[in-house]
């Protein structure tokens, strides 16, 4: 009668642990279904995020560079290359002296980088320079740096507007011919 006793309460607790095993499988299951989902949604938000700020940096007529802490070229936008006749991947990974660079303004534009590299350069300061064409024309150019920051806040580079002012300049040498006449 004992051994009964015991088997029936025995199988008793065997059906309680396969419910409660049952049970805490659910459970997990219907987490891990929500936290699916809570990534999934995740991904398409950055997907539709890059999407946005790739959009956003295609139509801009500002050429956009950034260099890595050694100069080291890491990325270009389209109206860059469009306002240097150079292709990305002609750029990409690019280190002083820079093809855009006038052959004979080499020297002055590495030691201008070097003391920006070095972090020595006021931030967000515009200066005027000269690039060239892949074709070799050269064309005046306003440029803005600023440091490239990642998400743990650390410096990962520079990154650079450049604003193409020949039509500015042709327009000013314009007003100036007409008020000397």
């Amino acid at each position: 009668i004992f051994q009964d006793e015991i088997e029936a309460i025995l199988g008793n607790v065997r059906t309680e642990m396969v419910t409660v095993m049952s049970l805490a499988l659910v459970a997990v299951l219907f987490l891990l279904g929500r936290d699916i989902n809570r990534r999934l949604r995740a991904e398409r938000d950055l997907a539709d995020a890059l999407a946005f700020r790739k959009a956003m940096e295609d139509s801009l007529v500002t050429g956009l560079r950034a260099r890595d802490m050694l100069g080291s070229i890491s990325y270009v936008n389209p109206a860059f290359c469009a306002m240097t006749g150079f292709q990305s991947h002609e750029l990409l990974g690019q280190k002083a002296p820079m093809p855009y660079w006038p052959p004979e303004l080499i020297d002055e534009y590495q030691k201008r980088q070097a003391v920006r590299l070095s972090g020595n350069m006021p931030l967000r300061d515009g200066y005027e320079s000269v690039f060239m064409r892949k074709d070799g024309t050269r064309f005046p150019v306003l440029v803005f740096e600023a440091p490239l920051i990642d998400a743990q806040g650390h410096q990962t580079g520079w990154m650079s507007a450049i604003l193409d002012v020949s039509e500015q300049r042709r327009m000013e040498e314009l007003s100036r011919s007409s008020q000397d006449r």
